[in-house]
Protein backbone atom coordinates (compact mmCIF):
# COMPACT_ATOMS: atom_id res chain seq x y z
CA UNK A 1 0.00 0.00 0.00
CA UNK A 2 2.95 2.65 0.80
CA UNK A 3 4.63 1.78 -2.40
CA UNK A 4 1.71 2.49 -3.80
CA UNK A 5 0.58 5.62 -2.15
CA UNK A 6 4.07 6.93 -2.49
CA UNK A 7 4.22 6.61 -5.97
CA UNK A 8 0.74 8.16 -6.66
CA UNK A 9 1.81 11.57 -4.81
CA UNK A 10 4.43 11.81 -6.41
CA UNK A 11 4.41 10.68 -10.47
CA UNK A 12 3.72 12.80 -13.59
CA UNK A 13 1.94 11.01 -16.03
CA UNK A 14 4.44 8.79 -17.29
CA UNK A 15 4.64 4.83 -17.70
CA UNK A 16 4.61 4.21 -13.91
CA UNK A 17 0.60 5.19 -14.17
CA UNK A 18 0.28 1.80 -16.15
CA UNK A 19 2.36 -0.35 -13.31
CA UNK A 20 0.45 1.19 -10.73
CA UNK A 21 -2.89 0.29 -11.96
CA UNK A 22 -1.69 -3.32 -13.24
CA UNK A 23 -0.70 -3.54 -9.42
CA UNK A 24 -3.73 -2.64 -7.88
CA UNK A 25 -6.07 -5.88 -6.69
CA UNK A 26 -9.42 -6.77 -6.79
CA UNK A 27 -9.37 -7.70 -3.35
CA UNK A 28 -7.48 -4.64 -2.44
CA UNK A 29 -8.83 -3.74 1.38
CA UNK A 30 -7.86 -0.16 1.24
CA UNK A 31 -9.46 0.75 -2.02
CA UNK A 32 -11.44 3.35 -0.36
CA UNK A 33 -8.24 5.42 0.77
CA UNK A 34 -7.08 4.54 -2.78
CA UNK A 35 -10.51 6.63 -4.08
CA UNK A 36 -9.39 9.54 -2.05
CA UNK A 37 -5.76 9.43 -3.03
CA UNK A 38 -6.91 9.66 -6.46
CA UNK A 39 -9.55 12.50 -5.79
CA UNK A 40 -7.13 14.41 -3.94
CA UNK A 41 -4.72 14.48 -6.78
CA UNK A 42 -7.19 15.30 -9.32
CA UNK A 43 -8.45 18.51 -7.31
CA UNK A 44 -4.35 19.03 -6.97
CA UNK A 45 -4.33 19.52 -10.91
CA UNK A 46 -1.58 16.32 -10.77
CA UNK A 47 -3.55 14.10 -12.94
CA UNK A 48 -5.78 15.32 -15.31
CA UNK A 49 -9.33 14.23 -15.64
CA UNK A 50 -9.41 11.71 -18.39
CA UNK A 51 -6.58 9.95 -15.70
CA UNK A 52 -9.02 10.06 -12.99
CA UNK A 53 -12.14 8.62 -14.65
CA UNK A 54 -9.48 6.19 -16.09
CA UNK A 55 -8.21 5.13 -12.36
CA UNK A 56 -12.20 4.90 -11.33
CA UNK A 57 -13.44 2.84 -13.85
CA UNK A 58 -9.74 0.37 -13.25
CA UNK A 59 -11.22 -0.02 -10.02
CA UNK A 60 -14.38 -0.41 -10.74
CA UNK A 61 -13.48 -3.64 -13.35
CA UNK A 62 -11.40 -4.72 -10.44
CA UNK A 63 -14.46 -5.41 -7.67
CA UNK A 64 -16.12 -6.69 -10.63
CA UNK A 65 -13.40 -9.34 -11.45
CA UNK A 66 -14.19 -9.94 -7.77
CA UNK A 67 -18.04 -10.48 -7.89
CA UNK A 68 -17.23 -12.95 -10.68
CA UNK A 69 -14.51 -15.01 -8.88
CA UNK A 70 -16.86 -15.12 -5.23
CA UNK A 71 -20.34 -15.93 -7.68
CA UNK A 72 -17.95 -18.79 -9.85
CA UNK A 73 -16.29 -20.69 -7.54
CA UNK A 74 -12.39 -21.85 -8.65
CA UNK A 75 -12.18 -19.50 -11.81
CA UNK A 76 -10.52 -16.35 -12.96
CA UNK A 77 -12.23 -13.30 -14.14
CA UNK A 78 -10.57 -11.13 -17.10
CA UNK A 79 -12.50 -8.20 -18.57
CA UNK A 80 -11.02 -7.51 -22.08
CA UNK A 81 -11.31 -4.51 -23.85
CA UNK A 82 -11.88 -4.29 -27.92
CA UNK A 83 -9.73 -1.26 -29.84
CA UNK A 84 -12.04 -1.53 -32.95
CA UNK A 85 -9.07 0.80 -34.83
CA UNK A 86 -6.28 -1.41 -34.48
CA UNK A 87 -8.11 -4.89 -34.09
CA UNK A 88 -6.76 -5.72 -30.57
CA UNK A 89 -7.53 -6.49 -27.02
CA UNK A 90 -6.53 -5.00 -24.08
CA UNK A 91 -6.41 -6.19 -20.30
CA UNK A 92 -8.91 -3.95 -18.56
CA UNK A 93 -8.64 -6.28 -15.39
CA UNK A 94 -7.09 -9.67 -15.05
CA UNK A 95 -4.88 -9.62 -12.04
CA UNK A 96 -5.57 -13.18 -10.80
CA UNK A 97 -5.38 -14.67 -14.56
CA UNK A 98 -1.99 -15.95 -14.99
CA UNK A 99 1.11 -13.96 -15.76
CA UNK A 100 1.24 -15.82 -18.86
CA UNK A 101 -1.82 -15.64 -20.34
CA UNK A 102 -1.55 -11.71 -19.47
CA UNK A 103 1.53 -11.41 -20.81
CA UNK A 104 -0.26 -12.87 -23.85
CA UNK A 105 -3.54 -11.23 -24.17
CA UNK A 106 -2.50 -7.32 -23.69
CA UNK A 107 -2.05 -5.83 -26.99
CA UNK A 108 -3.47 -9.17 -28.61
CA UNK A 109 -4.52 -9.09 -32.40
CA UNK A 110 -7.59 -10.38 -32.86
CA UNK A 111 -7.96 -9.91 -36.32
CA UNK A 112 -7.92 -13.84 -36.73
CA UNK A 113 -10.90 -14.11 -34.74
CA UNK A 114 -13.01 -12.10 -36.70
CA UNK A 115 -15.34 -14.51 -38.97
CA UNK A 116 -15.40 -13.36 -42.60
CA UNK A 117 -17.64 -10.80 -43.91
CA UNK A 118 -17.44 -9.31 -40.34
CA UNK A 119 -16.34 -6.80 -38.18
CA UNK A 120 -15.78 -7.32 -34.39
CA UNK A 121 -14.57 -10.78 -33.01
CA UNK A 122 -16.72 -13.81 -32.41
CA UNK A 123 -17.50 -13.43 -28.58
CA UNK A 124 -18.32 -10.02 -29.30
CA UNK A 125 -21.81 -11.45 -31.13
CA UNK A 126 -22.79 -14.17 -27.36
CA UNK A 127 -22.12 -16.34 -24.78
CA UNK A 128 -19.09 -18.79 -26.27
CA UNK A 129 -18.36 -21.65 -23.61
CA UNK A 130 -15.79 -24.14 -24.31
CA UNK A 131 -15.43 -27.13 -22.21
CA UNK A 132 -12.39 -28.69 -23.42
CA UNK A 133 -9.65 -26.04 -25.19
CA UNK A 134 -7.47 -28.76 -25.71
CA UNK A 135 -10.18 -30.93 -27.96
CA UNK A 136 -11.34 -27.52 -29.09
CA UNK A 137 -11.97 -27.55 -33.18
CA UNK A 138 -13.67 -23.85 -32.82
CA UNK A 139 -12.14 -20.19 -34.12
CA UNK A 140 -11.63 -19.34 -30.35
CA UNK A 141 -9.91 -22.93 -28.78
CA UNK A 142 -7.73 -23.07 -32.47
CA UNK A 143 -6.36 -19.57 -32.42
CA UNK A 144 -5.68 -19.39 -28.62
CA UNK A 145 -5.08 -23.09 -27.77
CA UNK A 146 -1.40 -23.04 -27.03
CA UNK A 147 -1.59 -20.07 -24.62
CA UNK A 148 -4.66 -21.13 -22.60
CA UNK A 149 -2.99 -24.47 -22.16
CA UNK A 150 0.57 -22.79 -21.12
CA UNK A 151 -1.16 -21.24 -18.58
CA UNK A 152 -3.11 -24.36 -17.69
CA UNK A 153 -6.66 -23.57 -18.59
CA UNK A 154 -8.94 -26.45 -19.30
CA UNK A 155 -12.29 -24.32 -19.92
CA UNK A 156 -12.94 -21.15 -20.93
CA UNK A 157 -16.77 -19.25 -21.25
CA UNK A 158 -16.76 -15.77 -22.77
CA UNK A 159 -19.26 -13.24 -22.64
CA UNK A 160 -19.62 -10.09 -24.79
CA UNK A 161 -19.48 -6.50 -23.29
CA UNK A 162 -21.42 -4.64 -25.22
CA UNK A 163 -23.80 -1.25 -24.86
CA UNK A 164 -26.47 0.80 -27.66
CA UNK A 165 -25.36 -2.53 -30.29
CA UNK A 166 -21.62 -1.51 -29.87
CA UNK A 167 -19.31 -3.91 -28.72
CA UNK A 168 -16.75 -2.90 -25.84
CA UNK A 169 -15.00 -5.76 -25.33
CA UNK A 170 -15.66 -9.10 -23.26
CA UNK A 171 -15.22 -10.97 -20.57
CA UNK A 172 -13.61 -14.53 -19.58
CA UNK A 173 -14.20 -16.95 -17.00
CA UNK A 174 -10.89 -19.44 -16.84
CA UNK A 175 -11.28 -23.24 -15.45
CA UNK A 176 -8.04 -25.07 -14.53
CA UNK A 177 -10.52 -27.72 -14.85
CA UNK A 178 -12.70 -29.21 -17.11
CA UNK A 179 -15.97 -27.85 -16.51
CA UNK A 180 -19.59 -28.21 -18.29
CA UNK A 181 -20.83 -24.63 -17.87
CA UNK A 182 -24.56 -24.68 -17.69
CA UNK A 183 -27.02 -22.77 -19.15
CA UNK A 184 -27.52 -20.90 -15.85
CA UNK A 185 -23.82 -20.47 -15.70
CA UNK A 186 -24.36 -18.62 -19.14
CA UNK A 187 -27.55 -16.57 -18.33
CA UNK A 188 -25.82 -14.99 -14.80
CA UNK A 189 -22.75 -14.24 -16.86
CA UNK A 190 -24.51 -12.28 -19.26
CA UNK A 191 -26.43 -10.80 -16.32
CA UNK A 192 -23.31 -9.64 -14.70
CA UNK A 193 -21.88 -7.86 -17.33
CA UNK A 194 -24.57 -5.76 -17.35
CA UNK A 195 -23.87 -4.31 -14.28
CA UNK A 196 -20.58 -2.52 -16.22
CA UNK A 197 -21.24 -1.86 -19.31
CA UNK A 198 -23.07 1.55 -19.57
CA UNK A 199 -20.36 2.89 -17.09
CA UNK A 200 -17.76 0.99 -19.25
CA UNK A 201 -19.05 2.22 -22.29
CA UNK A 202 -18.65 6.31 -20.97
CA UNK A 203 -15.27 5.37 -19.95
CA UNK A 204 -13.85 2.88 -22.39
CA UNK A 205 -11.17 5.56 -24.31
CA UNK A 206 -10.03 6.94 -21.14
CA UNK A 207 -9.15 3.86 -19.90
CA UNK A 208 -7.48 2.77 -22.95
CA UNK A 209 -5.23 5.79 -23.09
CA UNK A 210 -3.65 4.79 -19.79
CA UNK A 211 -3.36 1.05 -20.17
CA UNK A 212 -2.10 0.56 -23.79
Amino acid sequence: MEKIVHSLKSFRYTKEIRKILSEIQPGFRDKHDLNSIFKDLYEKKIISEAEFMAMETKMLLNRFTLLMEHQFNDLNCGVYLYDEKEKKLWNGSSSRVEPLYNEYSHGLSVINDIPDGDDIPIYGKGVIAITNVEKGEDIISLNHKRDLLKSSYKSICCCPLQYNDKMIGHTVLFSKEIREFTPDDLNSFNRYNELIEEKLAKMKAHLLSVIK
